[in-house]
């Protein structure tokens, strides 16, 4: 089989009856695309393999003959984590390794099971979903292993967590109340809030590069398994792929215009891709064993940093400024802002003028939000009676 290789201690049965398969590790942080982390079990057990992202190249970066699944790439693109069993006792650690597969290095030694890595997008601590405190909960660690900090204390089951692109949100899977639902927090814990709640199930939240979407599995719509996509506030709520196959684990391309996902199409798993919109679903890979829990890598080389521009429009009179500082337009209508910073633009009328709206990277005449995971133009219109 290709799931995770059960749990032998009967303290434990219940959780996994829970888990039911393979919990993802999926992070996207913003900049270029790169290669794709994902598991298969094409040799008869469950490795890591890397492949670009238009499915050539696909290579075992593992070569192990234990269990090892759950990649997820660090915010440079140097480095996986994972999980593995490779050190025996019916227990799963988090590791660590070079993006070639080499340097392996194991994060946690607890005789509980320890899963479901992500890293923050500073790259300065993992997350990750432990039974060190009794039930599934959540908890951080230094990309060393040590430190670890719990977040949670739910007396039920928290799993999949996935860091906000600024990191100030963690979203998870959460099941309390009778059913797995998407459950957002502060970085710290605090202020969780539930997104998405339906009476099947709410699974594997991913956070799109600007941080305005989530991307999830739920089986609200055909009790098997679709990909939906709602508003970080969890309005909005749209299906994918709103097909009879089973449909998980689904991924944000770190420039934001593409979803990697899991997908049963003819008997096994295999790794296909969609547009943010649910358009153009493209095979990745079609081999007779079962690929799964896919993670995109940022791309070497990609930006630091990339500029916005402002441009003022309309016969009427008024100003730009930003937040962070920078743009002061006029006469500073130019500037670079490191990749993934969120500026806040606010547009200020003059005496005589009204503002007509914003086109470009934002629309409306509310406050404009720019995620700057590409070089960004927006235009403020001002008007005159």
């Amino acid at each position: 089989m290709w799931w995770p290789r059960p749990m032998a201690l009967a303290a434990l049965a219940l959780a996994a009856a829970l888990l039911a398969g393979p919990q993802p590790a999926i992070s996207g942080f913003p900049g270029s695309n790169g290669k794709i982390a994902f598991v298969s079990d094409r040799n008869g057990n469950q490795e890591i393999y890397v492949m670009a992202a238009d499915g050539t190249g696909q290579t075992n970066l593992t070569n192990n003959p234990a269990a090892d699944f759950n990649p997820a790439w660090s915010p440079d693109g140097t480095r996986i984590a994972f999980a593995s069993d490779r050190a025996g006792g019916n227990n799963w650690d988090i590791y660590v390794m070079a993006a070639d597969g080499t340097g392996v290095t194991r994060l946690t030694t607890h005789v509980a099971l320890d899963w479901n890595p992500a890293w923050s997008p500073d790259g300065t601590k993992i997350l990750f979903t432990t039974y060190r405190y009794g039930g599934g909960e959540l908890a951080t660690m230094n990309p060393d292993g040590t430190g670890v900090t719990r977040l949670t204390t739910n007396t039920s089951y928290d799993r999949h967590p996935k860091w906000s692109p600024l990191g100030t949100k963690i979203a998870f899977e959460s099941y309390r109340g009778g059913s797995w639902e998407i459950v957002s927090m502060n970085a710290d814990g605090s202020g969780q809030i539930i997104l998405a709640s339906d009476p099947s199930y709410d699974f594997e939240p991913d956070w799109s590069p600007d941080g305005a979407k989530i991307a999830w599995r739920g089986g609200r719509d055909d009790g098997i398994g679709d990909i939906f996509v709602m508003n970080q506030d969890g309005t909005g709520v749209v299906n994918l792929t709103n097909d009879p196959a089973y449909d998980r684990e689904p991924g944000w391309s770190p420039d934001g215009t593409k979803i990697v996902y899991a997908t049963v199409q003819g008997g096994n798993f295999q790794i296909y891709t969609m547009t943010a919109s649910g358009g153009s679903k493209t095979p990745l890979t079609t081999n007779s064993g079962n690929d799964y829990d896919p993670d995109w890598q940022v791309g070497s080389g990609s930006p630091t940093s990339f500029t916005l521009t402002i441009r003022l429009a309309g016969a009427g009179s008024g100003s730009v400024r930003s937040s962070p500082a920078g743009v002061r337009c006029p006469p500073d209508c130019a500037e670079s802002y490191a990749a993934g910073t969120v500026v806040r633009l606010a547009a200020r009328v003059r005496s005589g003028s009204s503002f007509g709206g914003w086109s470009g990277a934002c629309t409306g005449t509310g406050g404009c939000v720019v995620t700057m995971n590409a070089a960004k133009t927006v235009t403020a219109t001002f008007t005159s009676p």
